[in-house]
């Protein structure tokens, strides 16, 4: 694997988390916005549920945030990886 083949699997990895993040943001909007709209659905007994997708929301949202910042560092640790590698030959 060379150096543009890391350059491409980089932008299909951050052309992949914009996607994934754009669709998370809008999970965790609709989440919040049904609880706070759905007063009268607390009386069915499924808040558990409705709870549920709130904490989903939240931990894909600290995931896809991890994940940008790997994608904001993968290039300074290739760059090291690789200079490591040159050094050691």
């Amino acid at each position: 694997m060379d150096w543009l083949d890391l350059l491409a699997v980089q932008g299909t990895l951050k052309s992949l988390l914009q996607h994934h993040s754009s669709k998370a943001s809008i999970l965790r909007h609709s989440a919040f916005f049904t609880v706070q709209l759905s007063h009268p659905y607390m009386t069915t007994g499924k808040t558990i549920a409705l709870t549920r997708w709130t904490f989903v929301g939240k931990v894909m949202s600290l995931l896809l945030n991890m994940l940008s910042r790997l994608d904001m560092e993968l290039p300074i640790l290739i760059k090291k990886a690789w200079g490591k590698k040159g050094t050691a030959v």
